[in-house]
């Protein structure tokens, strides 16, 4: 034990290491960790100098794995998943609560799981709720949970997928971008703006080639375009005047609402059956799933969101 205790570095740095990863960023770790974004820094930076191999690379507005850091994340990202779900085995023992674990991209979780998780604990107090929220692809993903929340329809043979809501897809930019424009409505002039984007970690994520696409303009060989790999720092640099981005009604009804982004008129696309809970086809859905599934369904009908896009 004591030559393991040597060979291992100290968990903390593990589970700073594992949170940046996850979440493709120092600021998000700190939150989820409640360290400061210089504490998750340090540790990454004392895990890689104990290793001596360099795990992330380190960019203006976030980070990125190297090709070591991708190799370690999946043995630590699996044997940190086995403690936890070791863990709640024996506290499950313990007690008379049953966990719920629910796995969601970050837009999603904020916009649909949590409005919904308040409701669910006064109608089950029995249940404890363990809320994944990550960028990684449910397909790709180690957790074990018992249900996932995510855009698009991938790896049916894993999965029993169950549609629970259409989307809508358009432009956002800050008050003073969309001032900026001649003609809002015209695509060719948006294509000549800043532009920012979402790394393709989920095939359902249009890109802006596609999205210009639908409305026969094309990207300027002098675009520019910022690759975020997070989606609420990519609505917080749009909301910043940095660029355009393409927004879901759903995940960005709220900052619409508070004024901080404009949707630009005339150009949207429809995205019928978008919204998906996954089921594992391995396991039987507990009645609990069923019960959080449908709040989910039913806080969709009263926003209107259900099988159309009408309206957003």
């Amino acid at each position: 034990m004591s030559n393991l205790r040597r060979r291992l570095p100290p968990m903390n740095t593990l589970t700073a290491f594992e949170a940046a990863y996850r979440l493709g960023s120092f600021s998000r770790a700190a939150e989820e960790l409640a360290l400061s974004q210089g504490s998750v820094s340090r540790l990454v930076r004392q895990l890689e100098e104990s290793i001596g191999e360099r795990l992330f690379s380190r960019g203006r507005y976030d980070v990125a794995p190297t090709t070591a850091g991708r190799e370690y994340a999946y043995t630590v990202r699996h044997s940190l998943s086995d403690i936890a779900q070791a863990t709640d085995r024996l506290r499950l023992n313990c007690q008379d609560s049953e966990i719920l674990t629910i796995y969601s991209d970050l837009g999603l979780g904020s916009a649909i799981l949590t409005p919904c998780m308040g409701e669910f604990q006064r109608q089950h107090p029995q249940v404890r709720l363990r809320i994944v929220v990550s960028p990684e692809p449910i397909e790709e993903t180690l957790e074990a949970f018992d249900f996932g929340l995510q855009q698009g329809r991938w790896a049916e043979q894993r999965f029993v997928i169950e549609s629970i809501g259409d989307d809508l897809l358009f432009p956002v930019c800050s008050p003073e971008l969309f001032n900026s424009l001649n003609n809002p409505g015209d695509p060719q002039e948006l294509a000549s703006k800043p532009l920012l984007s979402l790394e393709q970690r989920n095939r359902a994520w249009p890109d802006w080639h596609e999205f210009l696409a639908e409305f026969d303009a094309t990207l300027p060989h002098s675009s520019t375009i910022t690759v975020l790999n997070t989606y609420p720092m990519y609505l917080d640099l749009a909301e910043l005047g940095e660029g355009v981005a393409l927004g879901w009604a759903r995940t960005v009804q709220d900052r619409l609402d508070a004024g901080s982004l404009v949707r630009v008129p005339n150009l949207s696309i429809p995205l019928p059956d978008y919204i998906n809970v996954y089921h594992n086809r391995q396991a039987p859905t507990k009645p609990s799933s069923r019960a959080f599934v449908e709040l989910l369904k039913n806080r969709i009908k009263l926003e209107g969101l259900e099988s159309s896009t009408n309206g957003l």
